[in-house]
């Protein structure tokens, strides 16, 4: 076991405060200087791989290589194709560097038994870049880099949606970009950057930031100059021959924008969608699965018990893993079977209370509750047995109603990979 990997392990059986912050700083430091790190890369887009975890954006990185092959065969499972991509300690502050440049605001280490999700402000200090002027900022705005490569990602994988285009359209609205000119000499007038296309056609180049900028390298436009959606929009308008705007040519990850995108982005922002469907490229997006825990979390179920002990409103209690088929880490599930007289409002206290004993052992999942009762709840405990169940004692007169037999829980089948519809510009919206 690595380093890394003992201290995520005692981080996530204390729940003293103080030892925490001790052992959150010594892993912070590791992570920093250990000879290599393992991180999981997308081939499609040239970057590292990324996911919406929580509402953050997040990356993977592994401190064992046979961890990181672990974490790249299951997401192969799921028709995601990654490798491996290997970090040498001279290089792990450009790594760093270039994640927060693609709009990483958390990194998740070790998603196996003992992980620890931390935010990448913890790692290196986040420039800030409010004094230089807009045009020379190296980087100039991560949040547009990180949705364009997650939605780049997800189509070339079958698995974006209309509400990932949206968010990432109103996010281009808000946005600056780089735009490459030549300026005017003599007589010639200001010549704005133009990419040619190998048919012949022909587009306006923009870029997210000077790194993407210069990867291009756009020879014939040495000068480069802040552009806007209004700005954006003039392009077009007044150069109809052009086919649209090329959001970073030449990357592992551009975008296109036509007149079409051009008028949706904006109705995006004011939120006039009243004529826009949104679409899904996976037919299997919004599947739930619910399976027992891979690892069993021992710490945190000893938790619960210890509470539950001086407590008599839970008959029984089970634990699952959910998530969406789209989800790349699962969610905790609890499964209650309440006493009848439980009122609402200690079901909601008593969820709370667990919660808080929980969740330091949770290794950073979220914990979601489900009663018994409910049809769905008898359906999802499967053959698992409860990790807690009640002591009746022999004196009680009152017999507990016989427990139906629970439903088997069908087998997790793998969804062939959804086909991109053709229809629109990435097949997400239609009319209503």
């Amino acid at each position: 076991m690595s380093t890394i990997q003992e201290l995520t392990a005692k981080l996530s059986q204390t729940k003293e405060k103080t030892e925490k912050e001790t052992l959150s700083k010594e892993l912070l430091e590791q992570l920093r200087k250990q000879e290599f790190l393992w991180a999981a890369f997308c081939p499609a887009t040239k970057h590292y791989f990324l996911a919406k975890e929580e509402n953050q954006l997040t990356a993977y990185l592994f401190s064992e290589e046979q961890l990181c092959q672990d974490f790249v065969e299951e997401m192969h499972q799921r028709h995601i194709n990654l490798s491996i991509m290997k970090n040498q300690e001279q290089h792990r502050v450009i790594l760093f560097a270039e994640l927060y440049r693609c709009g990483v605001t958390q990194v998740v280490i070790d998603s196996a038994e003992n992980y620890y999700a931390v935010p990448l402000s913890q790692l290196i200090p986040i420039p800030d870049y409010s004094k230089i002027p807009l045009v020379q900022r190296p980087v100039l705005n991560p949040t547009v880099t990180g949705k364009m490569l997650l939605l780049s990602q997800d189509i070339r994988w079958g698995r974006a949606d209309g509400n990932t285009e949206l968010d990432l359209l109103q996010e281009i609205y808000h946005s600056p970009f780089l735009h490459p000119f030549k300026p005017a000499e003599g007589d010639e007038p200001e010549k704005a950057g133009v990419y040619e296309m190998p048919d012949g056609g022909s587009l306006f180049m923009i870029f997210t930031d000077m790194f993407s900028l210069k990867d291009a390298n756009p020879k014939d436009y040495p000068a480069a100059k802040i552009v806007r959606f209004a700005d954006l929009h003039k392009l077009l308008t007044e150069n109809p021959d052009k086919a649209g705007i090329m959001i970073n040519p030449g990357s592992g990850a551009p975008m296109l924008l036509d007149m079409q995108l051009l008028e949706l982005t904006q109705k995006s922002a004011e939120g006039d969608l009243a004529d826009v469907a949104v679409k899904s490229m996976n037919e299997n997006s919004g599947k739930i699965i619910v399976t027992k825990p891979e690892v069993t979390p021992h710490d945190m179920i000893t938790h619960i018990t210890d509470y539950l002990k001086d407590k008599h409103f839970v008959k029984r209690i089970w634990l699952r893993t959910i998530r969406k088929e789209e989800d790349i880490r699962p969610h905790y599930l609890i499964i209650v079977d309440w006493y009848d007289e439980v009122t609402k409002e200690q079901k909601q206290l008593a969820q709370k209370e667990i919660a808080e004993v929980a969740l330091p052992f949770a290794r950073g999942l979220h914990i979601e509750y489900l009663a018994y009762q409910q049809e769905q709840g008898k359906a999802w405990i499967g053959s698992s047995e409860p990790f807690y169940a009640e002591e009746v004692p022999e004196t009680e007169t009152s017999e507990t109603p016989e427990t139906p037999e629970p439903a088997e829980t069908p087998k997790e089948t793998k969804p062939e990979p959804a086909k991109p519809k053709k229809k629109g510009f990435f097949g997400l919206f239609g009319k209503k």
